[in-house]
Parts: structure tokens; C-alpha cells; sequence
């Protein structure tokens, strides 16, 4: 977060390793919101 409200720090200061943690625990959530919703359809919006 410090990174994001320093003027003039792009996002090409940050480390390949942040990139791929980003992409991961974005797939991660993703996949699991997915799951998570398809599995309980049946019990929400039905009153």
C-alpha cells in the first residue's frame, strides 16, 4: 500500500515475484468464489 500513494513509484520498481503472487491469490479467489457459489445456488435468492 506504501508503494501505491508514493508519487513517481511505478509499477515497474516492484519485483517479478509480486506479479506472480498477484496472479496466483487472484486465480486462487477466483476459483474458489466460483465453487463457492456454484455449490450453494440452490439455497440462495429462493426466499
Amino acid at each position: 500500500v506504501r508503494f501505491a500513494m508514493i508519487d513517481g513509484y511505478g509499477s515497474s520498481y516492484l519485483p517479478p515475484h509480486v506479479w506472480a503472487f498477484a496472479l496466483g491469490w487472484a486465480l486462487l479467489t477466483g476459483v474458489v468464489g466460483f465453487v463457492y457459489f456454484w455449490k450453494s445456488e440452490e439455497r440462495y435468492g429462493r426466499g
